[in-house]
């Protein structure tokens, strides 16, 4: 057998003996979007708002990543505390689940809410804390500065 193929056949081993065991409880949780706290109460958008927090638009990057997929660097060109629309390299699915992460924190586990082709609106599962977000827009360039 080829080394290459040696090889190959290690990593789907590990990658079989991975698969059959259960994930562990809390990250299983974070990737099912359950809270990391508590929910706390919130009052409804108004009547015909579906949005429940503000957009920032930016001229940025953010690397998106499909469960079992490639990193990829793509255009980011709004957020806010419980989402974001991005522009992807290849068309996902509504509901899919997706990892966002942005420069210096951690890794969001995010699903895909809507798509219109390549543009994507991005929902977190968990929101950002209001002070990590103004943080995290301070740190992104806006559109207007580009």
């Amino acid at each position: 057998m080829h080394v290459t193929e040696q090889r190959l056949e290690r990593i789907r081993g590990r990658a079989r003996e991975t698969s059959e065991q259960p994930l562990a409880t809390s990250v299983q949780a974070y990737l099912d979007g359950a809270p990391s706290q508590p929910a706390k109460k919130s009052t409804p958008p108004s009547e015909g708002e579906r949005r429940c927090s503000e957009r920032h638009d930016l001229e940025s990057g953010v690397s998106v990543r499909k469960i079992g997929g490639f990193n990829f660097e793509v255009a980011l060109k709004n957020i806010s505390t419980s989402g974001c629309r991005v522009e992807l390299l290849e068309v996902g699915e509504v509901g899919e689940p997706v990892i966002t992460r942005f420069p210096q924190l951690e890794p969001l586990g995010s699903r895909i809410r809507w798509t219109d082709g390549p543009v994507t609106g991005v929902e977190f599962n968990n929101r950002f804390h209001p002070a990590v977000f103004d943080l995290l827009v301070s740190r992104l360039p806006r559109a207007e500065d580009v």
